[in-house]
């Protein structure tokens, strides 16, 4: 009775000490990389629970070896913009100034039914009061009232990696980003850390040597 009791206590410390590695984020916070090892780790940590007849090590390499895999997936995502990209996608636009993107709704395979009960979880049982609103990366509707201010800042450089898409969106060029950035004594985007704009004009601009 006292082996599988103890095995069980060194799984469940090991799996604590390995999600402790992942980071902090709560379930609902997830990239769908990080859901994906979630799942992994739990199925495999509960084959050597309910059969003792598996060594123990057969559970447990393959937990460490899926961390492994995600704290080195996770670093590599750190610098490397595109592959962030490619992993956990960019945040959808669904809502502007009251009008639903229907195109973007189906590219998400996400109906009316889902939107609206999003909209009420944020407080927000009009839509007309609804000046912007997108579906990040983790699922969740962020969304920005019409009494909240100005509209959103789009990030237009992140980790140096420009976003042609965001520009064209705000109706601006590659030429218009680079006097921009001219004008702020930068004159490489590998330089900027973040720089974002909103479509009054507004800015926000980090270099990387602020930042280190």
């Amino acid at each position: 009775m006292l082996i599988p009791f103890f095995r069980t206590l060194i799984l469940y410390f090991c799996i604590i000490l390995a999600v402790r590695l992942m980071g902090k984020r709560q379930v609902g916070e997830m990239q769908p990389g990080e859901l994906v090892i979630t799942i992994l780790v739990s199925a495999v940590a509960s084959v050597p629970m309910q059969d003792m007849d598996i060594p123990l090590a057969h559970g447990l390499v393959p937990v460490f070896t899926l961390i492994a895999a995600e704290v080195l997936i996770s670093a590599l995502t750190l610098k490397w913009v595109p592959l962030r990209r490619m992993l956990s996608g960019k945040p959808v636009e669904v809502i502007r100034d009251g009008k639903v993107d229907r195109k973007a709704l189906c590219s998400l395979r996400m109906n009316l039914d889902d939107l609206m009960e999003d909209l009420r979880l944020e407080g927000v049982f009009d839509l007309r009061q609804v000046a912007f609103a997108q579906v990040e990366t983790n699922g969740r509707l962020s969304v920005l009232l019409r009494n909240e201010g100005p509209g959103p800042f789009y990030l237009l450089v992140a980790d140096g990696s420009p976003d042609l898409t965001v520009l064209a969106r705000l109706g601006k060029t590659a030429d218009w980003l680079e006097k921009v950035l001219r004008s702020y004594g930068v004159s490489d985007c590998k330089e900027v850390f973040l720089f974002c704009a909103d479509q009054a004009g507004n800015m926000i601009f980090l270099r990387k040597e602020e930042t280190a």
